[in-house]
């Protein structure tokens, strides 16, 4: 299960300065920026907000690898130490993309992918 959107306001309580990076982690493995080609808030179909992030093509391999080794268990997603979410997965993720439900608004799942990502979303439309 997800955890609620009490962690999405702790993970957003304390920003980091700039010297300072953040440290995101799935299944206990560490992400860096260059590994996350975007991370953004969006509505479901539902309204309700989720953050998704999309993995470069080489941690997209890792988050395959991760999902395959916590089949049927607990898949920890943390920033700082502070657990997001906690899904159990029911199949290989080969996607290149984790989608993280719980933020209460809107705002909070832009924040939480700008922390997550360390950058703004791509554009929407490439000119």
């Amino acid at each position: 299960m997800f955890r609620h959107s009490i962690l999405f306001a702790l993970a957003l309580a304390a920003p980091l300065s700039a010297a300072q990076q953040r440290k995101f982690t799935i299944g206990g493995e560490m992400f860096q920026e260059e590994d996350i080609l975007d991370a953004r808030g969006l509505p479901e179909v539902d309204g309700t907000p989720v953050v998704m992030i999309t993995f470069a093509d080489d941690a997209s391999q890792r988050f395959l690898g991760i999902t395959r080794k916590h089949l049927g268990k607990p898949l920890p997603v943390a920033i700082d130490g502070r657990t997001l979410a906690e899904p159990v997965i029911k199949s290989e993720n080969g996607s290149g993309v984790l989608e993280l439900p719980g933020a209460k608004s809107m705002e909070d799942a832009v924040a939480l992918a700008k922390l997550i990502s360390g950058k703004e979303p791509l554009p929407d439309e490439l000119e």
